[in-house]
């Protein structure tokens, strides 16, 4: 009642157009144009809700989530992230969620990971888990700064461990913000596998591969 009662009195602006009611009015949302579809990275499936373009609505809340601090934007994703991951057709009732971590000086300077409030808002609207087991020991920079798949794959290289003890043996889901060339994603499978992980897959936010097969038709 006070969270209704709050947005009536003080209507938030939409981040896209500033339409007071929501946070992304309908129009907008619309404009996200949900895509679900599923892509294979060397044996790692992958499912993304939205592809991402360059100058869209998407890559404009994007940024600030990842950069601004305006972490409450994940809200807006959860919905379709659960849709999409349909596509993996596996049993959703207790799977386990392992956010791509960040390295613990990005982590500090940006005061939180974005795959992890993704993994976590996903995981309790399907009652499944989060589990951190996964660390970055590698700094490896902004992938989006390498430009060329086999530099980006060799930057990733060695640059996760597990360091704690993975929970069973079901499904692990990798949950990340956006996939292009999908080195970081894969890096993280070795590590999984590494430490006695048979089933995992991916769920990613965005795909800017367009050529991704769509099995949501």
């Amino acid at each position: 009642m006070l969270r209704t009662l709050s947005r009536i009195l003080f209507p938030s602006p939409c981040l896209y157009c500033g339409l007071l009611g929501e946070p992304l009015c309908s129009r907008c949302f619309e404009e996200l144009r949900f895509e679900p579809h599923r892509r294979e990275l060397e044996g790692l499936s992958v499912v993304s809700p939205y592809f991402y373009l360059e100058k869209s609505l998407l890559a404009d809340l994007i940024y600030p989530f990842k950069y601004s601090h305006q972490s409450d934007i994940f809200r807006i994703f959860v919905p379709g992230l659960k849709e999409a991951l349909r596509l993996l057709r596996v049993d959703l009732e207790g799977l386990v969620f392992a956010p791509v971590p960040l390295h613990p000086g990005r982590f500090l300077e940006r005061g939180y990971n974005q795959a992890e409030l993704l993994a976590k808002a996903v995981a309790k609207g399907m009652g499944g888990r989060v589990w951190n087991g996964l660390v970055r020991v590698k700094d490896t920079g902004f992938q989006s700064h390498v430009k060329k798949r086999e530099e980006r794959k060799e930057n990733m290289k060695d640059a996760f461990e597990v360091v704690r003890e993975w929970p069973g043996t079901g499904q692990i889901i990798l949950v990340d913000d956006i996939v292009t060339s999908g080195s970081t994603l894969l890096a993280c499978a070795e590590a999984l596998r590494a430490a006695g992980v048979k089933n995992c897959s991916a769920l990613t936010l965005a795909d800017r591969e367009k050529k991704a097969k769509n099995f949501g038709d």
